[in-house]
């Protein structure tokens, strides 16, 4: 039987083998609560379901106290409890993500969620306290790191270091080579006035400028030339063979070289990412230009977020102080049956549709690369099938002007493409050329005239 003493008090007193022991009745609870993590799900899966070899973290949960995640591992939801069972249900419960959140959450919740979190360090800290309100005098903790994307890494910034500085290079050799020519064509100029003292000298020194000036012409034509090439030698030399698409693409470069340019990049998930570009400017600027772009697109082509591409391409080209130079650019990622795209100041994007046998117009507005940070560029999804046909164009084709200064116009542009959009890419493309050349009687263009046709298979 059960042996208690009462004292005058109220305090009563038991015996047992341990020793003696004490109670009394009404008097509140003094003993903190135990912490522990009852879960953790990362992506909406519990640590407790992942395969051994998978497994974000190395230990028990219940004795976790770091976790490193990737980049795309930034969703968290924690389960916290605290460990005291005297009338659990009125135990009180706090939490705090240092880094995240400013002050402690007493909102008493034993689960809580983060989703897209930024990549840093963070610290998740709970508190708990028994049915009669004594905390837990030190936090339970788990340290986070969450690594950034590769792109932004130290060694994809030195990447990015050394292509600006190539560029650099190349830009300052060219403008070296040029100030070297002028200045020597000047000394020869001056030369010829200085013995200029009778007629006999001024004939010669006339005959010299004329030469002079035809030799100028003929380096602004080379000058000219080499700006083409260069360009030319930018675009890829062979076409995506894709099993579910048919690409073609066209360019005619104008008299003056106008920085038209295209790219493609087909991803390891088979995505395929098609931009084309109209640089500002002529000649070797628009070069240099088109030069730096696709050295920037060759590094960044993988990244999945077009915007976050324009961003990054914007920074880099503003770090180069290029003056008013910049590059307005469509660019379009392909996968299976989705079609993403986004456009920096360039004209719109025509889709036509087979099932219902329209041509849809996405007007995309934005600033060209190069000139603003951060702009918010739109980004439009639509999906794609069997038959449809994209239509990707520079403003060569709809700005040029006729004899009598009537401008081609975007209108003229849809209405052909919408006539023979269920033919061929080639054939669709010889359409628009060959109406082109006739609206200026096959003159040379003022601009260049680029297209890129795909039609999904």
């Amino acid at each position: 039987a059960l042996v208690a003493l009462k004292a005058s008090n109220g305090q009563y007193f038991f015996g047992s083998e341990q020793g003696l022991s004490a109670f009394t009745p009404g008097n509140s609870n003094t003993t903190e609560p135990s912490l522990i993590f009852s879960d953790l799900e990362i992506s909406n899966k519990s640590v407790k379901s992942f395969e051994i070899d998978e497994s974000p973290i190395e230990k028990a949960l219940i004795d976790l106290e770091k976790l490193e995640l990737s980049y795309d591992q930034n969703d968290l939801t924690f389960s916290f409890a605290a460990l005291h069972y005297s009338n659990p249900g009125k135990n009180q419960y706090a939490h705090k993500l240092i880094g995240y959140d400013e002050e402690w959450n007493f909102d008493n919740k034993r689960e809580v969620t983060y989703t897209n979190l930024d990549p840093g360090e963070y610290t998740f800290s709970i508190k708990g306290s028994n049915r009669d309100g004594v905390w837990r005098s030190t936090p339970k903790t788990i340290d986070i790191k969450i690594n950034p994307p590769w792109w932004f890494t130290t060694w994809a910034y030195i990447v990015y270091g050394l292509i600006l500085i190539g560029g650099v290079f190349v830009v300052d050799r060219v403008q070296r080579r040029r100030l070297m020519s002028k200045a020597k064509e000047r000394m020869k100029l001056q030369e010829a006035e200085m013995r200029a003292e009778s007629a006999e000298l001024q004939a010669k020194a006339a005959e010299a400028e004329r030469k002079l000036l035809e030799s100028e012409n003929e380096r602004k034509t080379q000058e000219l030339e080499e700006a083409r090439e260069l360009q030319l030698s930018m675009l890829p030399k062979e076409l995506p063979n894709l099993p579910h698409l048919d690409i073609a693409v066209y360019m005619k470069t104008a008299t003056e070289v106008g920085g038209d340019y295209y790219d493609f990049h087909i991803g390891m998930d088979g995505t395929l990412t098609v931009v084309l570009g109209d640089a500002t400017g002529h000649g070797m600027k628009a070069g240099t230009m088109v030069t730096t772009t696709k050295s920037l697109f060759n590094v960044l082509a993988p990244n999945p977020s077009i915007v976050e591409t324009f961003h990054e391409m914007t920074r880099c080209l503003k770090l180069m102080h290029l003056e008013k130079l910049s590059m307005c650019m469509t660019m379009m990622k392909i996968t299976e049956n989705k079609v993403q795209m986004s456009a920096a100041g360039m004209p719109p994007i025509f889709i036509y549709k087979r099932e219902n046998q329209v041509v849809e117009e996405h007007v995309l507005k934005g600033m060209p690369l190069g000139t603003f940070d951060n702009f918010p560029y739109s980004l439009l999804e639509s999906d794609i099938s069997t038959g449809d046909t994209i239509l990707l164009m520079s403003d060569g084709l709809p700005e040029l002007l006729n004899d009598q200064n009537d401008i081609f116009g975007y209108k003229r542009v849809r209405n052909i493409f919408e006539e023979v959009a269920n033919k061929t890419p080639e054939e669709i493309i010889r359409k628009l050329k060959d109406v082109g050349a006739d609206w200026i009687n096959d003159a040379d263009p003022d601009d260049d005239v680029t297209f890129v046709v795909i039609k999904v298979k």
